[in-house]
């Protein structure tokens, strides 16, 4: 039942009496309508607050709409509309809702679907899954009829799934079933998927309750066209649905006549199809009904040749065209308005899905944490003195390998220093050779990072490095001391000496 237990407790105080009506709505609504008439007549009505008056015409709207009759109180369910938006997240998808029906009823196509998706935003927001079964039912079944009217078969087909899933989650209805398993074949029907067509309808008329219903002989009819459609029995086909189209109420008899007539332009067998065509022709009162079959007897009429019948009608249809252009942007809108709707519902189920996962996981974080905690709390002295012996350990490694790379460089030294004072200017290739036994790694390094430096300028780096004054420079380049100075001096703007010498030293 569509009695939202919240209400009860919620911050209005909410009649007794409106509840029980709303308990009455979804099975007795002319008999909800009665209620709502002694309620409305009751003495105390006056002193009825704000709350409980629009909820009184959400009701009023619903109780007209389940009756078959026109929404006479839309100006003040379009109050109710605002008012619950600010009040009441459930009332204000049941007021849209009713919106929707009301712009659905004016053939406001566009405003309608806005509405019906505006419910489902709201359901998706702010109530629990799964919502009340009943009314997600109804929204999306309506959906379907607004998408399989505009011959939008996907997204019908879609909606009438949706339906039919929220039908058997809650208290399935056998009636309401077939009808969606009927709703969903017509669809497959209309996209030339026959043989899941066919499965639906025997779906339909497998789950209805008896087979009198007028949902019943409807789904006979379908299976009668899908048999001449397909070419599976043409002529017995044609015969049960012109025998069922005699059993159909008055109300659904044209639109099954139109069926016949293009079933029999189908097949090439005008004359006939031109019998059942304009006798809908000359029934239905609608200029856009009438423009739609119009449009076939002409071109059926175009084919014959017959120019007189051919030119009448195409004046009728110039002077009331079917706005087949505006109809395919109506199509196109409501279709954009759908797939924003189906990635903005995608997009909340990840968000949900996310927040479900940072549930599990910072509860199992907590956990995790709790547990390290404890055992923390053991082994941190532990830790800390093993921490401890390896911080000295690494601080001695790192000095013991300063001293030996301290070492090996004052070596380095003494040996140049010696090459330099027994062979003088005759020294400098024994000197650069001692330099690459050590520290070749180190040069190869400063040739890729410095790809430039000529020969000159790296053994003017080198002696440097290795703590040569000019004077000596020169004279183991055979170079003036001015000469050395500029070589030394271009040097230090292109090479980082610091940045070397810490590596070697």
């Amino acid at each position: 039942m569509l009695v939202f237990a919240h209400c009860k407790s919620h911050k209005f105080d909410v009649s007794p009496e409106l509840l029980q009506i709303d308990n009455l709505m979804w099975l007795q609504p002319d008999s909800a309508t009665r209620e709502l008439s002694r309620f409305w007549a009751n003495y105390n009505i006056n002193s009825t607050d704000a709350f409980n008056k629009h909820y009184f015409n959400l009701l009023v709207s619903e109780a007209l709409f389940k009756g078959g009759y026109p929404q006479s109180n839309r100006k003040r369910l379009l109050k109710a509309v605002d008012y619950f938006d600010t009040t009441d997240y459930w009332l204000s998808a049941r007021a849209h809702y009713m919106n929707g029906v009301g712009f659905k009823a004016e053939d406001s196509v566009v405003e309608a679907l806005y509405e019906y998706l505006h419910v489902l935003d709201i359901v998706d927001e702010h109530i629990p899954t799964p919502p009340h079964p009943r009314f997600m039912m109804l929204i999306h079944c309506r959906i379907g009829d607004l998408f399989s009217d505009q011959y939008m078969q996907e997204p019908a087909i879609v909606c009438y799934e949706n339906a039919l899933r929220y039908n058997d989650y809650g208290e399935t209805n056998p009636l309401t079933r077939s009808y969606l398993l009927q709703d969903i074949g017509f669809q497959y029907d209309k996209l030339q998927k026959f043989d899941t067509a066919r499965y639906y309808y025997n779906e339909a008329l497998r789950n209805s309750p008896d087979t009198n219903n007028l949902n019943y002989k409807k789904a006979q009819f379908f299976m009668a066209m899908l048999d001449c459609t397909s070419g599976d029995d043409f002529e017995n086909g044609i015969l049960k649905a012109k025998k069922l189209v005699l059993q159909s109420p008055e109300p659904y008899r044209n639109w099954r006549y139109v069926n016949i007539g293009l079933i029999y332009k189908e097949v090439g067998q005008n004359d006939s199809a031109l019998v059942y065509l304009h006798k809908v022709f000359d029934n239905v009162t609608k200029p856009a009904e009438q423009s739609y079959v119009a449009e076939f007897i002409h071109e059926i009429y175009e084919s014959q040749g017959d120019t007189l019948k051919m030119t009448e009608f195409a004046k009728y249809l110039i002077e009331k065209p079917s706005n087949e252009r505006v109809s395919m942007a109506r199509v196109s809108t409501l279709n954009s308005m759908f797939q924003d709707y189906l990635t903005r519902h995608q997009e909340r189920l990840q968000y949900q899905s996310r927040r479900r996962a940072i549930v599990c996981v910072s509860i199992s974080a907590a956990v995790v944490l709790l547990v390290i905690f404890v055992f923390a709390k053991l082994r941190n002295k532990k830790k800390a003195l093993e921490n401890q012996k390896l911080q000295d350990e690494k601080q001695r490694l790192q000095k013991d390998f300063e001293d030996s790379k301290h070492r090996q460089f004052e070596a380095l030294l003494k040996r140049v220093k010696s090459l330099f004072d027994e062979k003088k200017n005759k020294s400098l290739p024994f000197i650069i050779n001692e330099f690459n036994i050590v520290y070749i790694d180190n040069l190869n390094d400063i040739c890729k990072e410095y790809p430039n430096l000529s020969e000159t300028e790296k053994n003017i780096l080198i002696l440097t490095l290795l703590n040569f004054r000019i004077k000596e420079e020169a004279e183991l380049l055979n170079l003036s001391e001015n000469t050395v100075m500029k070589y030394r001096s271009n040097l230090k703007k292109k090479v980082d000496f610091d940045q070397i010498s810490s590596q070697i030293r």
